[in-house]
């Protein structure tokens, strides 16, 4: 409990305190004597009034709940619930200690008119979440003023809550739904599927045109008469999408602030540098997992999630439904760079030995480091054979055939760097190829296509039925 000179004890001093010092001081007899009097009186009422009022909030206490969740850059109502079991208050006021990556969206300060005895309010605390992650909200700080109005008793309340801040994806799924209108999936009606699928239906006799290798010999056998296997088309598929967080996936992507959306919540408002917002490769891996989560869901699949650095740290099954989208969600809002090196061979021995059944792999890995492909695609040959992999990542900002931008460089400086983003480019080629051979495809789309590019080349393969 601390408290503070309120505005009439400022005043007290002024009109009552100074004059009465100076009679003190300067005059003589009884006006001196009336002049100690009057100012005895007033401190002995200024310090009663805080020794009685010192305990005033004692009986007050705020609860918050005790898991919040928002998106990030949305605004966010707490509800601050304070019971008052003592005398009423006249007034209460009160603010949130919010972490550095929030902020209040009202008054940072808000008031309370009248709180009566044995009473219960609950109110709202607007805010904002600049940043995905875990935070705590950790206490709120009250104010009312002492009996008299001399002082400001203040005191902190320290209720706990938890505020989970997930990514924003409205922007990325207004970017995803060109891709669905332009493959007609926004009604429902039917979609050639190519190929002939893998789910074992029923045996049947043969019929001239069926191909051979499609012959059930065994049964054949035992009727003595041809015998073919059929197949139905797979509904129901396992999708696990890999996100790397090692040291890589820390690498900035720079978008200027006049071609950055109003509404796109995924560049941090404290990360503006000059003339460029700011954001990580991981932040685009994870809006990528969620919203591939939520398009496997709407296709029949099971979805499953794997983070790894320099070792697998997150594993979920696959599997369907919005509890295991919101566990999913869960596992992946807290996922920050880490500074060490990946790890692909203990991924792929990870994987091999937890995948049973043949699922698409959608790997979320930054190969743009010669040696970091390399290692890779050493590593690579473990799982290829058994799983369908698909590999994406954010083409770095750099890297552009020569002669392709739309400006031709002016200065040696510029020169140079087009060169330099040539060559990384030409890497970023030759991986991709390497990986063709092994039967995986590289996709190195710029950011803002990177959820769209992904969804496709899954949905192409859902329906070539590849897996």
């Amino acid at each position: 409990m601390r408290a503070a000179p309120h505005l009439p004890l400022l005043w007290t001093s002024a009109l009552v305190a100074v004059p009465a010092c100076t009679a003190l001081v300067y005059a003589e007899g009884a006006a001196k004597a009336a002049a100690g009097l009057v100012l005895a009186l007033a401190v002995i009422a200024a310090l009663a009034d805080l020794v009685l009022s010192l305990g005033r909030l004692d009986a007050l206490s705020a609860e918050l709940p005790a898991t919040l969740r928002c998106t990030k850059g949305r605004e966010l109502e707490v509800p601050v619930r304070f019971e008052n079991r003592g005398g009423a208050l006249p007034w209460l006021r009160y603010g949130l200690a919010l972490p550095a990556d929030f902020r209040a969206e009202g008054p940072l300060l808000q008031r309370i008119d009248g709180i009566g005895p044995a009473t219960a309010r609950t109110l709202a605390y607007p805010v904002k979440a600049l940043r995905r992650g875990r935070f705590l909200l950790e206490s709120v700080h009250v104010e009312t003023r002492s009996h008299l109005g001399l002082w400001l008793v203040r005191r902190q309340l320290r209720p706990l809550a938890e505020v989970r801040v997930y990514p924003d994806l409205q922007a990325e799924r207004r970017r995803l739904s060109g891709v669905f209108l332009m493959r007609g999936n926004d009604g429902a009606h039917l979609v050639r599927q190519v190929g002939k699928g893998r789910d074992f239906e029923q045996l049947r006799e043969y019929q001239p045109g069926d191909d051979y290798i499609d012959v059930d010999w065994k049964a054949t056998a035992r009727r003595r008469s041809p015998v073919t296997r059929t197949y139905q088309i797979e509904r129901t598929q396992e999708i696990y999408v890999v996100v790397d967080h090692s040291r890589l996936s820390a690498r900035e992507i720079r978008v200027p602030v006049a071609d950055a959306p109003d509404d796109d919540w995924l560049y941090r408002e404290d990360s503006a540098g000059g003339e460029h917002l700011v954001t990580t490769q991981l932040e685009k891996f994870l809006h990528c997992s969620l919203i591939l989560a939520a398009v496997a869901e709407r296709q029949g699949d099971l979805f499953g999630f794997v983070s790894f650095a320099d070792k697998e740290d997150r594993f979920i099954r696959a599997k369907n439904g919005k509890g295991h989208y919101n566990l999913v969600r869960d596992a992946l809002y807290t996922l920050e760079p880490k500074s060490v090196a990946p790890d692909f061979e203990q991924l792929m021995v990870a994987l091999r030995r937890r995948l049973t059944r043949r699922a698409l792999l959608v790997m979320l890995v930054d190969l743009g480091d010669p040696l970091t492909a390399e290692q890779f695609q050493k590593a690579l040959p473990l799982v290829n054979r058994q799983h369908l992999v698909l590999v994406n990542m954010v083409r770095p900002a750099t890297a552009h055939r020569l002669f392709s931008a739309k400006s031709l460089p002016e200065t040696n400086a510029e020169v140079y760097e087009s060169l330099a983003g040539h060559f990384q480019w030409q890497e970023l080629r030759e991986t991709a190829n390497r990986l063709r051979h092994l039967g995986v495809e590289l996709g190195i789309p710029d950011h803002e296509q990177l959820c769209a590019e992904t969804v496709s080349q899954y949905l192409n393969v859902k329906q070539r039925q590849l897996i």
